[in-house]
């Protein structure tokens, strides 16, 4: 094949596009890992608070704010199919780790739920919080957010010790750690 020449300005053009593909996967991972850590924080508070400060008989409904969740992702992540012009390696290994994490969490609540198994979920998937953090850290290059992962760690083997209400707090902590934190740092570096 022969090999194309670029002249200077072509050069930087091809350069500046594909800086600014690597800002557009950064800011879609901060809206991903801010959506779900905030959904997931304040349905394991609310889920915690039903249970601890009132009568109501079904606090695990505080969950279904995971829906709103889905369809979020599901409208969001159309918009952005519609609107790249080019397909990343980042970009693409994102979006299939995200759908991977969906089976998983929704293959787990089937589970969880058919065998009546609730407390043991939140160790676990505190622990699946804290590899995929691992894992998209590593991806996007980003130490705080591997960092924070395995920080959850900690948090998933203190769970473990914990009764089942604290470990919705337990839950709730590990996401401001590992999604919230890191998301609003990854925001502000796309800001900026």
């Amino acid at each position: 094949m022969p090999e194309e020449k670029f002249s200077p300005e072509e050069s930087l053009q091809i350069i500046q596009s594909m800086i600014n593909q690597v800002k557009s996967s950064v800011k879609n991972n901060s809206f991903y890992l801010l959506l779900w850590g905030w959904l997931v924080f304040a349905a394991a508070v609310l889920h915690f608070g039903l249970m601890k400060f009132t009568a109501f008989d079904k606090p695990w409904l505080a969950w279904n704010l995971m829906w709103v969740g889905v369809i979020i992702s599901i409208i969001n992540g159309i918009k952005q199919s519609k609107q790249a012009r080019v397909k990343t390696y980042v970009g693409e290994t994102m979006k299939y780790f995200g759908i991977s994490q969906g089976i998983i969490f929704g293959s787990l609540a089937f589970i969880f739920g058919y065998y009546d198994l609730w407390h043991f979920s939140f160790p676990i998937y505190i622990l699946i919080y804290a590899v995929a953090c691992f894992f998209m850290g590593t991806v996007l290059q980003f130490s705080l957010l591997k960092w924070t992962g395995l920080s959850c760690l900690l948090i998933m083997v203190s769970s473990v010790f914990m009764g089942y209400q604290w470990q919705l707090l337990l839950m709730a902590l590990a996401v401001m750690i590992s999604y919230i934190i890191p998301g609003h740092v990854l925001k502000s570096k796309e800001n900026n």
